[in-house]
């Protein structure tokens, strides 16, 4: 199994669950800005087919947790066609520029995959524990999972979560979702979702004007930054911002450096918001 080593640290619990182990899992480098380096990914499968190992899985990230980077989509899904690997995306966060028409082109190549991942407790603002996996081959959840129960009768083996899904028995979480889109509309998440990178952008412009410098060159609604020098560490100033109650932020690390994380996901971050973070910030460092 392949994916960047930028990727969200859920992988490592994947490959457990798996059953293959964590000496499974392939951490490809990425190419200075936090995206997965395609010709590194090459090269990684080729040695290990070489090597008489065998490609399962390749997973790229759309919108990485620390820093909101896309990972080369149509790159990913090429390799995996010429080599029959499941392409899958993890698109647990950014998947949500889906409902913008100005973001949805930062996603091609996801159309490819085979399977992808979209958590809606994110940036598709529904309660925690609302995910969604979308595959183009229904048929192999079924023969991975399907068990005959007469106590549990079906007639929609396709739809029944309890034989395409580990689990057994499992509430109706996409009733939150769906409640969401009945009220807002697809057209309202993609003025929700847009919103959120306008309010990121001004919380870049108003940082970089005090001399703080971004990292990230994200489109989505996500800021890493750093302190101009001479500034306590990083661990200090968020520390003392959370502690300060003024103001959420948190440590990321993207390239293998610390970073001030800034995530603008939540409906009602208003500009004034973004004046109380920066002075936090300001006054913390």
């Amino acid at each position: 199994m392949y994916t960047s080593r930028e990727c969200q640290p859920a992988w490592f619990k994947i490959v457990h669950q798996a059953g293959v182990g964590r000496d499974a899992l392939r951490l490809i480098g990425t190419d200075g800005h936090g995206r997965m380096d395609a010709a590194a990914l090459a090269r990684a499968v080729a040695e290990d087919k070489a090597a008489g190992r065998v490609p399962v899985l390749i997973s790229a990230t759309a919108g990485t947790t620390a820093a909101g980077m896309i990972d080369p989509l149509e790159a990913c899904a090429h390799i995996c066609r010429e080599h029959g690997i499941w392409y899958h995306v993890d698109a647990a966060w950014g998947g949500a520029a889906l409902a913008s028409e100005k973001l949805r082109g930062l996603l091609a190549g996801m159309e490819r995959a085979d399977s992808v991942t979209i958590d809606a407790h994110k940036w598709f603002a529904t309660t925690m524990g609302c995910g969604m996996f979308i595959t183009r081959r229904p048929e192999v959840l079924s023969e991975a999972f399907k068990v005959a129960a007469e106590f549990m009768p079906s007639s929609v083996t396709a739809l029944d979560p309890y034989l395409n899904t580990v689990q057994w028995s499992r509430r109706f979480l996409g009733l939150r979702l769906f409640l969401s889109l009945a009220t807002a509309g697809w057209s309202g998440y993609g003025v929700h979702v847009e919103r959120a990178g306008e309010v990121t952008r001004l919380a870049r412009e108003r940082l970089v004007a005090r001399g703080w410098r971004a990292v990230n060159d994200s489109e989505l609604a996500v800021l890493c930054i750093v302190p101009p020098p001479g500034y306590p560490p990083i661990r200090d100033i968020v520390r003392r911002v959370l502690a300060s109650g003024r103001a959420w932020v948190a440590v990321a690390k993207t390239e293998g450096r610390e970073v001030v994380r800034v995530c603008v996901t939540h409906g009602e971050t208003s500009a004034a918001d973004v004046e109380e973070l920066v002075a936090a910030l300001e006054a913390k460092a």
